[in-house]
C-alpha cells in the first residue's frame, strides 16, 4: 500500500495518497508456501488459520524475524494508531473470540442440564403441529377460513410457550445441529467510504449534478460521526448552540461522482438549522435562494456557454422541467402530488474548482450568510459486492482502481473513514431454485442439501467485546455494545460495538464494529425489513376506536385497506425470499470503520505478516466463532417462526365481531405483531418492554403499596433457560386472551397509533381509557348474562359513561373560555351540564351565558335535539364526522353490548333511559 517511511513523511507533510492502480483487475493468485510464523500453523496456499487458542492473553502474529514490542512515539509510550492498527490486523485475521476449550466446557455443561437439548432440525423434524402455512397466502385470514379451528387450544400452547404433552419445555441447542463442511473462506472488501472534501474538485472526472431535490433524503443516518455544531434562533430570539448529527443538518443531494457512481457528494448548511424543523429537507425558500442566488450563478460563470445552455436558468425552471412528465401528459387523473423526474446535468472537471471557489466567496456577501460553512459530504455505500476478493492484496487493488480513477486525493482532509469488511463464507456453491418449479409454485426438496449458512456464536462476539473493552481501561464504560438476537435465539445474533466520543480508541480512528450473518440479505430491501412498519398495528385496533382517534388526534388516517396490503405484501415477500434461497450458502460478515491513517496502518500490520497475498481458510470445528447449518433447515426455522406469529395474528383478526373489537383481544393482536418484527434475523428485542420483561415494579403513588406492576412475555428469562423466546405461560389458549392474575399488568396497552397523537396524547389516551371501560362492561354482561340486578347496574354504568363522555366533549370546544381552576375538572366530564354549573365555570368576560333562542335555530325541538346529538342515523341531520366523536362512538359502543346480551328491545329501553337522563339539562347555552 505504502512504506512506513512514506507513512512518517505524510504524518507530517500530509495523508499519503493510495497507490496508484494497476491496468488491470487482479486474477487468480498462485499457490505460495507459507513460512512458519511460530503461532499460526500454515500449510500451503490457501492457509488455515485455526479457531482455538490459548486462553491467555492474545498474541500478535508477526513471525519471529520481525518481533518487535508495540511501536513507540516520541514520549516512549505506545503510538495509539499503530497499537490499534496491529489488534484490527490480528481480528481480520482470525476471530480473537472464545478458545476451544472454552466451546468444550461449554458442551459439557449442556450435557449436564436436565432439560431436553434439540437442535432445530430435531425441532422441525419431530414437533407435532407447527400451525397451518399461511405466509403464502395472498388474503387476510376471516372467519369462514376457521383459522382457529385448525389448532387447538394445546397445539397454541405448545408452538408459543413449547410445553408439549409432558409439560415440558425442549432447549435449542444451536451445537445440536450437524455441520456441513470442515472449513469457510475468507474475502475482504470496502464496503463503504465518508469523507469530508474541501472542494467539489475532488471529483477528477466530474459530477452528474442534480439541480433539485430529492423527496426524501437517501442520508438517514448518523454515519457514527463526530456531531456538527450547529447554531439556531428560538421564538423568543435567542441565539443557541448545539451538536446535531450529520443526517439532521439541512442538506441535499448535490450529485454523483463520474466513473464511480456508487459516491454521493452532499451539501450540508448548518446555518439553515431549525430546532422546530421536523426533517432535513431544505425549505423551499432557502433551496430558491441557493439556486437563483449562490449556485447557478457560479455555474454561469465558470463554466463555458457550450455546457450552460442545456442547464436550468432559475430555481423554478428546474423544478417545472423535473414535474413536467408527471403533469403534462395527464389525460384522466390528476394525482394531488406530482411525480418528480430526478434530472441530472454534467458539470465538467475544469470547472469544479472555480465553482466552489466562487460559492464560498458568494456566501459571504449580505443575503447569503445563512449559507455560511456549506460542507461537502462524500459518501459511498454498499460497496461489498463491487470491492470484495479472496485476499487483502487484491481487494485493496481493486478498491484502488475505482477510487483513485474517479477521486482527487488532494482535496480529501483527515476525515476519511473507510468500513473494511471481512466475509468467512461457506465454500458450498450456491444455486437458484429451478425455473420450472417456480412457475409452478411446487418447490421441491432438493435431492442433496448441500447449501451452508454460518451464524455467530454468541460467546464468542461477547468474548471479543470483552477482551476489547478490558484491554482498554480508558475505554471501560464509553463504548456502546448491542446484542441483537437472531431470530428469537439465544446462542446467536448480531453485534455493534461503537467507540464512545471521547474514547482513546476513536481518537486513533476506530469509529464503530459490527458482526452480522449475511443471511440478513434474504429480508434486506434495502433498508427496509419485514413488519418493521409500525402501523400495521391499527388492523388490531376496533374500527370505530380508530376513527375517534382520528378524530380527536387531529387528522393522522390508517386506511385499513392499506395497512392490509401492507401486511399482506410483507408476508408475501418473506414467502419467496425463503423459498428461494434455501439453495444458496450465507456466510458472516465483521465491519470496522476505520480513518484512513488507520487503514494504512493495518495494511502496513497484514503485509509485515506475509498475508496481504494468501487467501485465509477458517476450520470448521468446536473452536469455530460460529455455528454451521444447512440453509434449508435455517430457513424453515425462520420461515416457521414468522408463520406462527402470522398465524396468531390473523386467527384473532379472523373470529371477531365485525362490529365490536374488544381491547383484551385488540391487545393479543399487538402482542403478536410486535413479535414480528423479531421473527427473522434480528431487532433490538430488549426495547420492547412488553416482550423482554416478566415481571417490573415502578415507583407509583397512587398504589396501595407504592409500586405499580408491569407483566411481560419474558423473552429475556425463557432465552437464558431455554434458548429460545418461548412465551411464559400467562394467555388462555381457549379465549386468546391474556390470563388471570396476569391480565391487567400485561404491557400490551399502547397501539403506536395513539403514540403519534403527541400533541392531543391525553384526549386520546381518555377515548382508549373509555373504550375498555366499554368492553369490560360487555365482557361482565356475558358472564353475568343471567343476573338480571348485575346487568341492570351495568346499563346504568354504561348509561354514565356516555354521558360522562358528552360532557368532556361540550367543555373541551369551549376550554379557552374556561376558568382555569376548572379546566381540569370541566375537561375531565364532571361538571354538569346546567346553566348555573356551567356559568360557575366561565371566565368573567364570558358571563352571563346567552340562552340560544329565535326562530332561526335549526333544532327547536328538545326530542330533536337528542336525536341530532347522539343517533347515528338522520333523515334530517347529517353531521360530518360526528359518527366518532367519542360519546357517540362509546353511546354505539354500549348500545351493542346491550343488544348482545339483552336483545334489541332491551338496548332500545337503554337509549331511552339515556334520553330520560340527558333531558333532565334542557337549557343550550353559548358564550
Amino acid at each position: 500500500m505504502c512504506s512506513s517511511s512514506a507513512l512518517e513523511a505524510d504524518s507530517v507533510d500530509r495523508s499519503p495518497p493510495l497507490r496508484a492502480a494497476d491496468p488491470q483487475l487482479p486474477g487468480h493468485i498462485d499457490d505460495q508456501s507459507v513460512p512458519n510464523t511460530g503461532t499460526l500453523t500454515f500449510a500451503e496456499d490457501p492457509i488455515d488459520v485455526p479457531n482455538h487458542q490459548s486462553p491467555g492473553p492474545v498474541q500478535d502474529v508477526v513471525p519471529d524475524t520481525t518481533s518487535e514490542s508495540s511501536p513507540q512515539v516520541g514520549n516512549g509510550e505506545p503510538d495509539p494508531i499503530e497499537h490499534l492498527a496491529q489488534e484490527l490486523a490480528e481480528q481480520l485475521i482470525k476471530f480473537q473470540g472464545c478458545c476451544n476449550e472454552c466451546h468444550q466446557a461449554a458442551k459439557h455443561n449442556h450435557m449436564e442440564d436436565t432439560n431436553e437439548h434439540i437442535g432445530l432440525a430435531t425441532y422441525l423434524n419431530f414437533t407435532p403441529e407447527l400451525g397451518p402455512d399461511i405466509l403464502s397466502h395472498e388474503t387476510i385470514a376471516h372467519q369462514k377460513d376457521d383459522l382457529a379451528g385448525k389448532l387447538s387450544p394445546e397445539s397454541r400452547r405448545q408452538i408459543f410457550c413449547g410445553v408439549d404433552s409432558r409439560e415440558e419445555v425442549p432447549y435449542i441447542c444451536l451445537d445440536e445441529d450437524e455441520r456441513v463442511s470442515n472449513g469457510a473462506g475468507v474475502t475482504f472488501d470496502i464496503d463503504s467510504v465518508v469523507a469530508f472534501p474541501s472542494d467539489l474538485a475532488v471529483a477528477k472526472k466530474g459530477i452528474h449534478w442534480s439541480p433539485t431535490r430529492m423527496t426524501v433524503s437517501d442520508l438517514q443516518s448518523d454515519l457514527h460521526l463526530r456531531s456538527i455544531p450547529v447554531t439556531f434562533v428560538d421564538t423568543n430570539g435567542k441565539q443557541h448552540q448545539v451538536h446535531r448529527p450529520a443526517h439532521q443538518i439541512p442538506h441535499y443531494t448535490f450529485g454523483r461522482v463520474i466513473g464511480f457512481e456508487d459516491v454521493s457528494l452532499y451539501l450540508l448548511f448548518p446555518n439553515l438549522y431549525r430546532e422546530e424543523q421536523k426533517c432535513s429537507k431544505l425549505r423551499d425558500e432557502d433551496f430558491r435562494l441557493w439556486m437563483d442566488g449562490i449556485l447557478l450563478p457560479a455555474i454561469y460563470q465558470c463554466c463555458s456557454t457550450a455546457h450552460v445552455q442545456h442547464y436550468p436558468s432559475s430555481y423554478d425552471h428546474s423544478r417545472y422541467n423535473s414535474t413536467a412528465r408527471g403533469i403534462e401528459g395527464f389525460s384522466q387523473r390528476v394525482h394531488p402530488v406530482a411525480r418528480e423526474q430526478q434530472l441530472v446535468y454534467y458539470l465538467p472537471p475544469e470547472a469544479l474548482a472555480d465553482v466552489w471557489a466562487t460559492i464560498t466567496t458568494a456566501i459571504q456577501e449580505p443575503g447569503f450568510q445563512q449559507f455560511r460553512d456549506v460542507t461537502i459530504l462524500l459518501q459511498a455505500k454498499n460497496l461489498k459486492v463491487l470491492t470484495k476478493d479472496i485476499t487483502w492484496e487484491k481487494m485493496t487493488s481493486r478498491f484502488e482502481q475505482y477510487w483513485n480513477s474517479a477521486i482527487d486525493n488532494s482535496h480529501t482532509t483527515t476525515n476519511l473513514y473507510f468500513d473494511v469488511g471481512k466475509e468467512t463464507c461457506p465454500q458450498q456453491p450456491s444455486q437458484v431454485v429451478p425455473w420450472s418449479q417456480l412457475a409452478t409454485g411446487i418447490i421441491k426438496d432438493p435431492p442433496q442439501k448441500n447449501a451452508e449458512t454460518l451464524l455467530y456464536r454468541r460467546c464468542c462476539l461477547e468474548t471479543y467485546a470483552f477482551q476489547i473493552n478490558n484491554r482498554h481501561a480508558d475505554d471501560r464504560g464509553t463504548q456502546k455494545q448491542i446484542f441483537y438476537p437472531f431470530s428469537m435465539l439465544q446462542d446467536t445474533g448480531s453485534l455493534t460495538i461503537e467507540t464512545g466520543k471521547r474514547s482513546p480508541r476513536r481518537a486513533a480512528g476506530l469509529l464503530y464494529s459490527q458482526f452480522y450473518s449475511s443471511v440478513k440479505e434474504v429480508f434486506a430491501a434495502g433498508n427496509v425489513y419485514p413488519f418493521t412498519n409500525t402501523a400495521i398495528e391499527t388492523l388490531a385496533l376496533d374500527k370505530k376506536l380508530r376513527k375517534t382517534w382520528e378524530l380527536v388526534g387531529g387528522g393522522l388516517s390508517h386506511q385499513p385497506a392499506a395497512l392490509i396490503k401492507a401486511y399482506l405484501y410483507t408476508k408475501l415477500r418473506c414467502h419467496h425470499a425463503i423459498i428461494g434461497s434455501k439453495q444458496k450458502s450465507f456466510g458472516i460478515r465483521e465491519e470496522h470503520r476505520v480513518s484512513k491513517e488507520l487503514f494504512y496502518a493495518i495494511d502496513t500490520q497484514i503485509r509485515s505478516r506475509e498475508l496481504h497475498d494468501k487467501r485465509l481458510i477458517v476450520p470448521t470445528d468446536d473452536g469455530s466463532p460460529y455455528y454451521s447449518f444447512t440453509t434449508d433447515t435455517l430457513l424453515t426455522w425462520v420461515r416457521c417462526n414468522i408463520n406462527k406469529f402470522c398465524v396468531g395474528f390473523e386467527m384473532v383478526y379472523s373470529f371477531q365481531d365485525p362490529h365490536f373489537v374488544t381491547w383484551e383481544h385488540t391487545r393479543i393482536m399487538l402482542m403478536f405483531l410486535r413479535c414480528l418484527q423479531f421473527s427473522y434475523t434480528g431487532g433490538l428485542i430488549q426495547k420492547v418492554a412488553g416482550c423482554w420483561r416478566d415481571v417490573r415494579q415502578q415507583p407509583d403513588p397512587s398504589q396501595p403499596n407504592g409500586l405499580r406492576r408491569h407483566e411481560g412475555l419474558g423473552f429475556k428469562l425463557t432465552m437464558e433457560r431455554y434458548g429460545y423466546a418461548w412465551f411464559l405461560d400467562k394467555i388462555d389458549w381457549n379465549t386468546l386472551t391474556f390470563r388471570q392474575p396476569y391480565a391487567p399488568y400485561m404491557m400490551f396497552n399502547n397501539p403506536s397509533m395513539q403514540n403519534v397523537y403527541r400533541a392531543r396524547y391525553h384526549q386520546v389516551r381518555d377515548v382508549r381509557i373509555d373504550f375498555i371501560r366499554v368492553n369490560k362492561a360487555y365482557q361482565w354482561m356475558l358472564e353475568f348474562s343471567s343476573i338480571p340486578k348485575c346487568l341492570d347496574l351495568l346499563e346504568n354504568y354504561l348509561r354514565q359513561l356516555c354521558l360522562c363522555a358528552f360532557r368532556k366533549d361540550v367543555f373541551f370546544h369551549v376550554k379557552s373560555a374556561l376558568k382555569p381552576e376548572h379546566l381540569e375538572s370541566a375537561l375531565s366530564g364532571e361538571i354538569p351540564l346546567c346553566y348555573e354549573s356551567v356559568n360557575n365555570a366561565m371566565l368573567k368576560n364570558h358571563q352571563p351565558l346567552q340562552l340560544a333562542q329565535g326562530n332561526r335555530l335549526a333544532v327547536k325541538d328538545i326530542h330533536v335535539l337528542f336525536a341530532w346529538l347522539w343517533k347515528s342515523k338522520d333523515d334530517y341531520f347529517e353531521r360530518q364526522g360526528w359518527n366518532e366523536k367519542p360519546y357517540r362512538m362509546l353511546f354505539q359502543q354500549s348500545f351493542h353490548a346491550i343488544k348482545t346480551a339483552r336483545g334489541k328491545a332491551g338496548a332500545r329501553k337503554w337509549r331511552q333511559d339515556l334520553k330520560r337522563s340527558f333531558l333532565r339539562v334542557r337549557v343550550r347555552v353559548r358564550k
